[in-house]
């Protein structure tokens, strides 16, 4: 009897080590996902993840401010200071735009001084052309004229400043919708 209950339990052991050996060649095994094994769908997605990844740095870095030629904010810039200097030359032309131009020509040249400060953060090395003074505006023929141009130039200031701020990088975002955004605001007020 006690030799019968021990080749029982001898018997049980087995079929015990055996599922368990069952149950560990079912989890190991590849589970096949409409014909293609479940380890090579996740190393495909693991792939994907990954140039994901790299892509979408080249975007991002894509913006970045480069270390040769003008820098992007260079245009915005020389833009803001060439509508403070043509605001301020038609209200000396035509003082009674003073009340609508000078606050125009104030904001542009604080537009011109936040773009020259990230120009010189960014690349110290292009300081000597930001720090270069945009030349006098002549004065314009009409105080009509001078409003039409500003306000042409204020919309065109805003549609590159809004397409710049698309393809920049993040951090340069910010400062170039805020530009858009009071150019937008200063060509209504001037229409």
């Amino acid at each position: 009897m006690v030799a019968e209950l021990a080749q029982h339990e001898d018997t049980q052991h087995e079929d015990t080590q055996r599922e368990d050996t069952q149950h560990e060649d079912t989890q190991h095994e590849d589970i096949q996902c409409g014909g293609t094994p479940r380890r090579a769908v996740l190393r495909g997605a693991a792939g994907l993840a990954v140039t994901g990844l790299v892509a979408g740095t080249g975007v991002l870095a894509a913006g970045c401010a480069r270390d040769e030629g003008p820098d992007e904010l260079e245009a915005p810039l020389a833009a803001a200071r060439s509508d403070a200097a043509a605001a301020t030359a038609a209200v000396a032309a035509f003082p009674d735009l003073g009340d609508r131009l000078t606050p125009l020509a104030d904001t542009r040249r604080a537009h011109a001084d936040a773009l020259a400060a990230e120009i010189r953060r960014a690349r110290p090395d292009r300081a000597p052309a930001v720090d270069t003074a945009a030349p006098p505006a002549g004065p314009p023929a009409s105080a009509a004229a001078a409003v039409s141009a500003l306000r042409g130039s204020l919309g065109a200031a805003r549609d590159r400043a809004g397409t710049l701020a698309m393809t920049t990088a993040p951090y340069r975002c910010g400062l170039l919708t805020s530009v858009a955004a009071s150019c937008a605001g200063q060509a209504t007020v001037l229409a």
